[in-house]
């Protein structure tokens, strides 16, 4: 594929396991003068008040998903998903295509050589993961990651385990991605790794 042509805009996909560290590695790119996409931050957008999303989670899931102001009671909404894998379905039915839609037209109009877009469950969405042409999965053990999230989030440590159990294991996201990036040591480490990885796509989008 010839990468240069006019109008080919090259995409790397940026996954993890929840707390990670996806936002830090994408904050090291964006430094570096690379557009970022994060579809979590596009799945906020449209299930805040007044989100495309809202009006088919009603009409899928009732009003009492809906907090008060008008936006998806995400507590409520996470507490259901986790433990029921249709009623998990029936949600990414919904979010999937609308967050796949702005992605792409988020692309259309990137400016940067090459853009990276974060996916949580990159590996586990076919349409993303062969849209992409590069994908990295950020590493992290599993004891810093829970560390992590509970301070983060607040969430109890079966929550946290209970959401690493819905996602695909970490041995089989390390061999599914073309690069990996290492956030089990300091953040100035993650940036210098994140440094080489810029400079293999600058080369590898206009080859």
């Amino acid at each position: 594929m010839i990468n240069h042509i006019r109008g080919y805009n090259y995409k790397v996909g940026l996954t993890g396991l929840i707390g990670s560290g996806k936002s830090i590695a994408a904050e090291y790119f964006a430094k570096l003068g690379v557009n970022i996409i994060d579809t979590d931050v596009i799945s906020h957008k449209i299930t805040s008040p007044g989100g495309v999303a809202i009006p088919h989670i009603v009409d899928t899931f009732g009003k009492g998903y809906i907090s008060a102001n008008g936006a998806l009671n995400r507590p409520l909404m996470r507490e259901l998903i986790f433990k029921n894998a249709l009623e998990k379905h029936k949600l990414e039915s919904i979010l999937h295509p609308l967050i796949f839609d702005m992605v792409r037209a988020e692309v259309g109009k990137s400016g940067s050589l090459y853009t990276v877009i974060v996916v949580p469950l990159l590996f586990q969405a076919p349409r993303y993961h062969k849209y992409m042409d590069r994908s990295i999965f950020v590493d992290c053990n599993q004891s810093t990651i829970i560390d992590r999230v509970m301070k983060r989030s607040g969430w109890s440590m079966d929550t946290v385990i209970l959401a690493l159990d819905n996602q695909m294991p970490r041995i089989q996201q390390l061999a599914l991605a073309d690069d990996v990036l290492d956030n089990n040591k300091t953040p100035e480490t993650l940036g210098l790794q994140v440094k080489i990885l810029h400079e293999k796509y600058k080369n590898l989008a206009i080859t």
